[in-house]
């Protein structure tokens, strides 16, 4: 009389509360919402399909990150191996180096940074660079100031490029890890 399984109590229940014809008719109806499938499939994919949709965004995601970490680092080993190329007297900077002094500006290094990267990396607000003497950070953290460049005297021999650079964010989350930094050592030979 009743049915029996997911919606037994259901039936039952408001089978309960009906008498005669009423009650024939809401059981029947119950009863053949119980045996319809054809739409469970749509329903499982709905419940899948958000989280798997985050997933994939967040590979996206983190893959740009990575991409955009190693360009940064690219073009600040690049860079600082052509200032040590150019702080070298005996020998003239590689060809792709653009300084021709020994202590370029902050605008000339961060273009050569740009030009290194290899194109993920832009000459924009989001680029700070900066070189200083390593003295100067080993005390605390130093937030990178764009623009800085602190050469020291002659007997400096070791100083420090770093940059600061901003990723396209378009996965939700992932805001606070917006912001990617690489530095390189340079080491002053032969002035």
């Amino acid at each position: 009389m009743y049915s029996r399984g997911l919606w037994a109590r259901p039936v039952r229940l408001f089978h309960a509360g009906l008498r005669g014809e009423g009650a024939w008719r809401a059981n029947s109806c119950l009863r053949r919402f119980q045996r319809e499938n054809k739409a469970a499939s749509a329903v499982e994919f709905a419940l899948v399909a958000l989280p798997l949709l985050f997933f994939v965004l967040a590979i996206l995601q983190l893959s740009v990150f990575y991409m955009a970490q190693s360009s940064l680092n690219a073009g600040m080993v690049a860079t600082a191996n052509c200032l040590r190329s150019t702080f070298t007297t005996s020998s003239l900077p590689a060809a792709n180096c653009p300084f021709t002094v020994t202590t370029p500006t902050a605008s000339t290094i961060k273009t050569q940074v740009v030009a290194a990267s290899g194109g993920l990396i832009h000459n924009d607000s989001t680029l700070a660079v900066e070189i200083r003497q390593i003295s100067d950070l080993d005390s605390s953290a130093v937030p990178i100031t764009d623009g800085f460049t602190d050469y020291g005297s002659s007997t400096t021999n070791v100083l420090v490029i770093r940059g600061q650079s901003k990723v396209v964010t378009f996965a939700p989350g992932f805001g606070s890890l917006a912001n990617i930094r690489s530095s390189a050592i340079v080491r002053r030979q032969g002035t």
